[in-house]
């Protein structure tokens, strides 16, 4: 495969690794300042200032805009795939075939007409302002959606495990910007009106968060004054990272056909606090951890920045 046809090795590679992140569940993430990921958003792929990397290349976009759960993420991809299939024959085959294989019928209209008017730059423009006003549409139901579910929770409609469960869910297929969603889960954290319990399982479902959402809870957890509330979140935290840390090195002693008998794959601390990962696969069923007796804490009742440092990493 040649570049000059619009594909490459490295392209396929790329696709091909976005294709096992959607298996897997996992978010696509771009490097940003000072290397740190961020999640990728429908504005990243609708920006012509910004230089994506391997989300620039056109197989790599063709999955994201068939294989994307959200039809804002799959709209975006498909219109950034766009100036690739106007330039190179072999991708307009491919960006017919997107068009087609999508799941989502807003970006197969939005395909078909950017083919049908031969890509030009007034079909662009129509379908770009499409996909912002979408972008904001979707994030607006999810909101409504959200902030329902709260008003069901503090009036007793709702169960703290399913409010939790939703939240994380409409979270991130919601497509929220980052400051709004470490905005919202800090009011949740903070907030004398929601359930200690609430708390709780947002901080056993710490892996389903973003890394900057994820950095956050645990500093302000970790910062916070040593309330009676507080103390029994720090000691939470403190268990979890505790459970985590056994895990690791658990995998580390396990024989290798035990290695084998769990698909080579490490268990995350989540998977050894008890918990199930939404869209993994299942596997043969393990003995809970039982929690220790509650140990003694320190003044503080916190973690040391060397603590954080090895977790978050």
């Amino acid at each position: 495969m040649h570049k000059d046809l619009g594909i490459s090795y490295d392209g396929l590679k790329y696709a091909l690794s976005i294709k096992d992140n959607y298996l897997s569940g996992e978010p696509l993430t771009v490097t940003g300042a000072g290397a740190q990921q961020r999640l990728l958003m429908p504005e990243h792929l609708l920006s012509n200032d910004l230089a994506l990397m391997q989300y620039d290349d056109p197989l790599a976009l063709a999955v994201i805009a068939t294989k994307d759960p959200e039809s804002p993420m799959a709209l975006a991809a498909a219109i950034r795939m766009g100036p690739h299939a106007k330039c190179k024959e072999l991708i307009t085959g491919v960006f017919e075939v997107v068009s087609d294989a999508t799941k989502h019928e807003l970006v197969a209209d939005c395909a078909k007409l950017l083919s049908r008017n031969a890509f030009s730059p007034e079909a662009f423009q129509l379908v770009r302002n499409r996909a912002s006003n979408h972008v904001v549409e979707i994030r607006e139901a999810y909101r409504r959606a959200m902030a329902g579910n709260l008003r069901a929770l503090l009036d007793g409609k709702m169960a703290a495990r399913e409010f939790v469960e939703e939240f994380i869910e409409l979270a991130s297929h919601g497509n929220l910007r980052i400051d709004i969603y470490r905005r919202l889960v800090m009011k949740l954290m903070r907030s004398d009106a929601v359930r200690p319990s609430v708390k709780f399982m947002l901080l056993e479902r710490l892996d389903k968060f973003p890394q900057m959402v994820k950095v956050q809870i645990v500093n302000e957890v970790n910062s916070a004054p040593d309330t009676p509330e507080y103390q029994t979140l720090k000691q939470e935290l403190r268990w979890i990272y505790e459970s985590k840390a056994r895990a690791k090195t658990a995998t580390t002693d396990v024989p290798e056909t035990s290695k084998n008998w769990f698909g080579g794959a490490s268990l995350d601390y989540g998977a050894a606090a008890g918990l199930q990962s939404r869209n993994a696969i299942i596997k043969p069923q393990q003995p809970a951890l039982r929690r220790p007796g509650v140990p003694s804490m320190q003044s503080s009742g916190g973690f040391s920045t060397r603590e954080i440092a090895s977790w978050l990493n």
